[in-house]
C-alpha cells in the first residue's frame, strides 16, 4: 500500500468498514510512514470534533437506542447468509446493497418496535461465530487504539513531547466528561491500599496525541513508570466491562487492557507482563465503580 491508496481509504479504516485484511495493510503502512499517521490523526480528531458537536445538538438526538438496534439488526441480516457475498463484486454494488438493507432494517424497527439480538464481541470466540467478526482486542479500531496509547505513555509519561499541552482533570470534566474528575484517585486507591508509598501519583491530565484524546494518570510503582490511559471506543457494541487482560508485550513495554462503560482502558509500563496485568486487574474495580458513578 502507498499513501495514495490509503488517502482513499482512510475514512472507511476510520469507520471500520474494511475487510480484515485491507486493515492488515493500513496498519502496516501506518508503522512505516509518518506522514500518513499524522493525516489519519488530523482525520480522527476532526471526525471527534463533528460527532462531539453532532451528539449534543438539541435537534440531532434521536431516540436513546434506536441507533444501536438498527446497527445490530443490519450486521445480523447482512451476515445471516453469507453465500450474499460471492455476489458481490464491486465497492459500488458493495454500497448500495449495504444502503438498501440499511433503509429496509430503519423501516422494519420504526414500524414494529421490535429488539434486534445485540452482537457481542468477546475475547473468547463463540463456535457460531459471524463471518469477518474477531475478538474485540483483536480488531482494527482497537489496535489502533493501543497504540495511540503506547504512543502516549512514551511521548507524555516517558519523554513530555506533546504537541499540544495536556489540559487539568478538571477542565477535561467540564468539556469532555464528569469521567474525568477525581479518575486519579479512583486509580490510586487500591494501590496505596496494597502497597502504601510504593506507589506514588506523578501526574494526571487529559492530553491529545494522534488526533485521540486521553485520560492519562501517570504513576511510579516499583521504582517503573506506569501510564494508566483511557479513551472513549469506537465500537459501542463492545462489552460494557471487561476483565483485565494482557494484550500485548514486547522487549520495552508491556500493556493490559479492559472495558469500561464506554472507554477502553490501558496500563502500560516496563514492568514484567505479571505485574503490569497486577496492576491493571486491581484498579479495574475502583475505575468502573468511578465510571459508573460518573453515569457512563
Amino acid at each position: 500500500m502507498n499513501c495514495k491508496d490509503f488517502k482513499e481509504i482512510a475514512d472507511s479504516y476510520l469507520s471500520d468498514e474494511l475487510l480484515v485484511e485491507s486493515n492488515h495493510d493500513v496498519l502496516r503502512h501506518l508503522e512505516s510512514c509518518p506522514e500518513c499517521r499524522a493525516e489519519l490523526g488530523a482525520r480522527r480528531e476532526l471526525r471527534e470534533r463533528l460527532r462531539f458537536a453532532v451528539k449534543n445538538a438539541e435537534s440531532s438526538r434521536i431516540v436513546a437506542g434506536f441507533a444501536m438496534r438498527a446497527k445490530s439488526e443490519l450486521r445480523r441480516q447482512a451476515f445471516s447468509n453469507s453465500s450474499v457475498w460471492s455476489f458481490i463484486g464491486s465497492k459500488s454494488i458493495l454500497a448500495g446493497a449495504f444502503a438498501a438493507l440499511l433503509v429496509a432494517v430503519m423501516a422494519g424497527i420504526l414500524i414494529q418496535n421490535r429488539k434486534a439480538p445485540d452482537v457481542v464481541k468477546t475475547i473468547d470466540l463463540p463456535a457460531n461465530v459471524l463471518p469477518n467478526e474477531q475478538p474485540i482486542y483483536e480488531q482494527a479500531s482497537y489496535i489502533a487504539a493501543r497504540h495511540d496509547a503506547i504512543d502516549d505513555h512514551e511521548n507524555c509519561a516517558l519523554t513530555h513531547n506533546l504537541e499540544e499541552n495536556p489540559i487539568s482533570l478538571d477542565k477535561a470534566s467540564l468539556i469532555f466528561g464528569k469521567a474525568n474528575k477525581n479518575i486519579d484517585t479512583a486509580v490510586m486507591k487500591p494501590l496505596r491500599e496494597a502497597f502504601g508509598d510504593k506507589t506514588k501519583l506523578v501526574m494526571a491530565h487529559f492530553c491529545l496525541i494522534n488526533g485521540r484524546y486521553f485520560t492519562h494518570v501517570v504513576l511510579e510503582h516499583q521504582g517503573k513508570t506506569v501510564s494508566v490511559l483511557l479513551t472513549k471506543r469506537e465500537d459501542v457494541e463492545g462489552p460494557k466491562n471487561s476483565s483485565a487482560a494482557a494484550c500485548q508485550a514486547n522487549e520495552e513495554l508491556r500493556v493490559a487492557c479492559f472495558e469500561v462503560g464506554e472507554y477502553s482502558a490501558f496500563v502500560i509500563s516496563d514492568l514484567n507482563e505479571a505485574e503490569n496485568l497486577t496492576v491493571a486487574r486491581m484498579i479495574s474495580p475502583s475505575v468502573k465503580k468511578h465510571i459508573e458513578q460518573a453515569g457512563v
